[in-house]
Formats: structure tokens, sequence, C-alpha cells
């Protein structure tokens, strides 16, 4: 039931301001896919914006619950939630290694941890975002290791203007938010800053959590260049409730596992980013990020008085150069440094060194079309010890991976394109992936350091005009070799050593209907399974068949209005059933695991949620009100097939799930000023 989990540094950056942008209209919308501002219409991808009004109607108190609602991602996780802190988004369907194949950024500096962990989404006040980039597909060049299923890209307020704002919230469970936004420009020096504090009881026995955070920025102008300097520090405390054995729906959803009472996850994390830009020339543009980070977690498992604490930090170096040659196109091309740590209670440490240039060139072949082209090189390499007193290391590896892409983008209008484009993107393991659990349950280093996955994606897609429908679609085709992946019967990660395939189609759409009334859908359906070997044809676990999200929102007048949003995940396999089909025993014995497996081989069932909101703007008050999962639905984002442990001692190989929280009721208000 419990996975393998030597956590590591949790990444924080507030990074820099991006290039800025050449030949972009009033109207357009402008994004920072390809780490420079640059329109939309001259991207080569599926590209989602989610604006910082999106946010505010739908009242959410979490950024995972944002990408779910108005992105219509899938999110999962052990310990969600009404703050869905410990929860990883998916991108792609890589199921129970969603977080490692899924970069998360704030300002195009990657926040995603290098465990197997997802990022501490209690770093990033709900206020401070103006917009969410979403690229579904690749995104290697751009951002390197992990970025196989593609990026979300969380944008900060870094504008000029003044704002000052404070919302607060109370709801279900005594869960309670309060944030505050405090940003103004004096002559050429712009000072922000940003805290939040979030609590809730739990539903859940043993599901407490607090969290809290603050983050200063100053930013120094001169004329077009500017420097700036970013700090931040968060603290989070949330109890562990564990599992409930069995499939979906049995047992008690309510209660802590037996051997979860008392359980708890506390971390702190810190960092500080110096960064700037300078105009070299004309047409070229240098921007450089500096950052260290640095973590303190703790895992308390109280069964048998289990402590684990990490101690983790990083340093990462980024400049980037952006050359404009006019009608002969634009070059980006840049270099990027990262040296991460980590050390636990028990002196097993592990150090990432990693190396990489890269290119990206974008060349008008006419008016209206575009050829676009890019490059990475990265070079890792991994140190790792067991017992680091002798000074010996127990592994010692470098490897290194390629990433490309090459694309052809048709502009039909200011805001219709059609593009093609075929990509390779690749992920190194996570720290935390070079190590498993021997036949006693003791974390043990088993050499594992494995080989880089790689991903080769084919995309056509486009946006497109239907009236007065505005329609982002993409159809996409994803070869992935030598997956990273958790083996539960071997208790170690490894390299999957047969093929996958993903494939499927990305539709989203906003509908206009009248003056008041706008219709969003986003919708995923696809087909991951394996392509070879003994579970061929067979459905990668996690990996839902449909997801659909849906919302309404009506505008009553200039005041009033009201929404709701629906989402949809199908059913999918528990994780781990990657596993049951191999030859685990007799499947024929029914004392065997794989007999057993096999006869009680079943899927999370497929659920249905739906919020509903309402709120009401006087002058420089927004009040809300929302209410979730109004149906009561009971489900859970995850499940697994594993070894289970009994009370009293023993274990057994069984069914295990995450149930998620029921219905909810929350009241916010935000003054402006």
């Amino acid at each position: 039931m419990k996975k393998t989990n030597f956590a590591s540094l949790v990444s924080l950056a507030l990074s820099s301001q991006a290039f800025a942008a050449t030949d972009i209209q009033a109207d357009e919308i402008v994004v920072t896919t390809n780490r420079i501002h640059e329109s939309i219409q001259n991207i080569s991808a599926n590209v989602q914006v989610i604006t910082r009004e999106d946010i505010r109607e739908i009242n959410s108190n979490s950024i995972p619950q944002i990408l779910s609602q108005l992105g219509g991602l899938k999110i999962s996780g052990t310990s969600l939630g009404q703050f869905n802190l410990g929860s990883t988004v998916d991108i792609g369907s890589y199921g129970e290694a969603a977080s490692s194949n899924t970069v998360i950024l704030i300002n195009g500096q990657r926040i995603t941890p290098i465990d197997s962990s997802g990022p501490a989404w209690e770093m990033i006040p709900v206020e401070s975002i103006e917009r969410i980039e979403i690229t579904k597909g690749g995104a290697g060049v751009q951002y390197g290791n992990g970025a196989t299923g593609g990026s979300i890209n969380i944008v900060t307020n870094e504008n000029s203007q003044n704002i000052n704002r404070v919302s607060a919230s109370y709801g279900s469970f005594n869960t309670e938010t309060l944030n505050a936004l405090l940003q103004s420009k004096f002559n050429d020096t712009l000072f922000k800053v940003a805290a939040n504090t979030e609590h809730t009881n739990g539903w859940r026995e043993n599901s407490a959590a607090t969290a809290y955070m603050a983050n200063a920025r100053v930013t120094q102008f001169f004329g077009e260049n500017s420097v700036y300097l970013d700090v931040s520090g968060s603290h989070r405390f949330s109890q562990s409730p564990g599992g409930v054995v069995g499939l979906v729906g049995q047992g008690n959803t309510q209660a802590a596992k037996f051997n979860n009472v008392g359980s708890f996850f506390e971390g702190e994390n810190y960092g500080a980013t110096l960064g700037g830009i300078m105009q070299l020339a004309s047409n070229v543009l240098l921007e450089t990020d500096l950052a260290y980070k640095t973590a303190n977690l703790t895992y308390e498992e109280n069964y048998n008085g289990i402590n684990n604490t990490y101690t983790r930090w990083s340093l990462t170096f980024s400049p980037r150069l952006k050359m404009d040659f006019n009608r002969f196109g634009n070059l980006i091309t840049g270099y990027d440094f990262s040296h991460a740590y980590g050390r636990d209670n028990k002196l097993s440490n592990a150090a990432l060194i990693d190396n990489s240039i890269y290119a990206m060139y974008r060349f008008p072949i006419m008016n209206n079309l575009d050829w676009d082209a890019g490059f990475r090189h990265q070079v890792e390499e991994v140190t790792a010890n067991d017992q680091p007193l002798n000074n010996i290391p127990t592994g010692r590896k470098t490897t290194n991976a390629n990433a490309w892409d090459t694309s052809l983008n048709y502009k039909l209008s200011q805001t219709e394109k059609v593009y093609v484009k075929f990509n390779q993107s690749f992920r190194f393991p996570n720290i935390d992936e070079f190590w498993g659990l021997d036949s006693q349950w003791n974390r043990v280093f088993k050499g594992a350091v494995l080989t880089p996955q790689n991903d080769r994606t084919y995309q056509v897609g486009g946006d497109f005009l239907a009236g007065s429908t505005k329609i982002t679609a993409s159809v996409y085709h994803t070869d992935t070799s030598n997956q990273i992946r958790y083996d539960s019967f071997a208790d170690a990660n490894i390299n999957d050593p047969y093929s996958i395939e993903r494939k499927g189609l990305y539709l989203s759409t906003t509908s206009p209907i009248g003056e008041n009334l706008t219709v969003y859908t986003n919708s995923n359906l696809q087909d991951v399974s394996y392509a070879d070997g003994p579970n061929k044809g067979q459905s990668v676990p996690m990996a839902p068949h449909l997801l659909i999200n849906a919302r309404l929102n009506y505008k009553i007048d200039e005041n009033w209005s009201l929404g709701t949003v629906i989402n949809y995940i199908g059913n999918q396999y528990y994780a781990g059933a990657q596993d049951l089909f191999n030859n685990k025993g007799d499947p024929t014995d029914p004392y065997s695991v794989a007999y057993k497996i096999n006869n009680l081989f079943n899927k999370i069932p497929s659920y249905t949620l739906a919020d509903i909101y309402a709120s009401y703007k006087a002058n420089r008050w927004d009040a809300r009100i929302t209410v979730k999962n109004l149906a009561n639905s009971h489900y859970a984002t995850y499940g697994g097939m594993g070894f289970v442990t009994h009370p009293g001692g023993g274990g057994d190989w069984s069914y295990f799930y995450y149930p998620s929280d029921p219905r909810s009721v929350f009241a916010s208000m935000s003054y402006n000023f």
C-alpha cells in the first residue's frame, strides 16, 4: 500500500519577466510557452489560457482545483482534502508517474520537485495569479527533463499597476483561508508582497491541514532593462489518514487506516531568485535567473514510531538570449544548469548535476506560414549513497538525452491557425527512484540508476471559429519507451521493458449564447495501452478513456452571476495493474498472488462532480458562495493494488483507495483598494 518515497527538495522560484514581445497586436493573446512573450498564434501547440477572471468566478481555494475545473485536467492524490495539498496533475495520462511527466512552473521557472511527489501548491497564493498557460503535448525543448506530457506555467501579476487586494473564505470542515496581495510602484521601483494562510479540520479522521506562505519581490527598472530579487517561504503541516482497504466504496471512508493514526507530513520551503533583463542590442535581449532553494521535510509514521526527515537544496542558473532577425525569423538559445542534493536522517543521499543547452528557431516561410524547430541536449551526473561515511558512492552514472521538435504553423486569420508537429521529450529518474524496499521493508539503494524515458509525439491541431464558438483541438499519438515507473511486486522503480502508446483527441470550446450566458468545455478522448509484451493492448492503470469538463456562466446583470462546473472522469484500472498480468505465481492456484489478483481484477469507478457558484460584485467588494460536490458523490481519484499491513502484524495483497471529500459549502469575500 505504501510506495517508496525518498522525498526530496521541493523547488520554488518566482521567476523572471519574459522577453519583450515583438509584432504583437493589442487584441492578441500573449503567452510565454516558448520562454518569451509571444502571440499564441505563433505557437505550434495546443495552448489553453486560464484568466484571472475565470479563476475568480469559480471561487477556488487551490490551484489543482482550478486546473481541474477550468482546464479539464485530471488531478489525483492520496490526501487531497479541501486544499489538494498532495495532489498531482496529469497531462497525457501518465498515471502514477504523472507528477514526473508534467512540468509545473511559476513565470517560466520550474517548481516541480526532483522526487516523485507533487509540487508544493501552498507556495502559490491564488490571489497573485494573472493567468495559467497549459501546454498539452511534449515541451522537452523548452523545459527539458520531465516535460513529456506537457507544461503548466503559472504567471503572476508582474505589471506596473498598483494592486491591493485582500480576501477571506470559510466553509465546511472548519475550512478557512486568508489572502493578501499588495503591489505598488514608486518611480522606477516595483514592490510586491503576497501572503496567505489556510486551515481545515478535514473530513476524514486524521486529515487536518494548515499551511501558510509569504513572498516578496522588488524590481528595479532601468529604461528597457530591469533587475529583480524574489524571496519566498512556506510552512505546511498536513495529517495523513492513509487509504481504505478494499475496492472503492468499501470500508469506513472517514476512518484513518489503523497504522496512519497520528501520521503527518511537515515541510518548510525557502528560496531566493535574482534575475534581470538587458537589451544588448536593438535586436538582442538577454534574460538570466540565478536561484537557490532549500527544504526541510518530515514524514511521521506513527505506527512503530517511524520518523523520516529530509533536507534538500538546489542551485539553478538559466541565461537566455533572444535574437530577432526580422523577416528571417527569431532565435532563442540558452543554457540551463542545476545542482540538487538531498539527504535523509539515515544518511542516505543523492546528488544530481544537470547541464543542458537548447535553441528554438522560428522562420517565416511566407506571410501566414511559419516553420519552427528546436533542439536540447541535457547531461545528468548522478551520485547516490546508502552509507556515505566511507566516502564510496553506492552508485554513480552519467546519462544524457536529447529533445527536439519541428512543426509547421499556418495562420488562417488573426485568431485561427492550424499546425502539424513532431517532437521528442525525455525524463530522467527522480532522486527517490534510486531506492526500493528489501525483504524487511527497509529502504535500500538497489542500483536503479535508470535509463532516461523517451517520448515521441505526433500532433495535428489548431484554433478555429465556428460561428461565435472558439474551438481549440488537437489529435495526438505518443510512443513511450523505457517508461520509468514503480513496480509494486519488485518494490523498486524500473524501466518498463515494453512500449506504451498514447493516442487521443483534446477538444476545448468557448461558446457565448446570447449576451449573458457562456458555455465552456474541455474533453479528452484517449486510449493509453501497451504496444507489445504480455500486456499488449491492455490499458495502462490510472488512464481513463474519457474526461469531460463543462462550465456554464450566466451573468444576470453587472453585479450578479451564477455558474456551474461539471467534471466527468471515466473508469480506470487501479495503480499497479500493469504488474497483475505478469507471471506472479500460478494463476490457477487459489493460494497464489496471481490467482487472487486476476480473479479480483477491477476498475476504479467513473465519477461525475458538479459544483455550483454565485457571485456578487459591488464597487470594490466581491462576495461568492460555492457548493462543491453538489450530488454528494462518493468517489476516489486514486486507488491501487499492493501489500497491505493488517492490525496485529502481517499483511496481504489487496486493493486500497483514498476517498475524496463529500458535499461542502464555502463563502468568500474580497476587497480591492
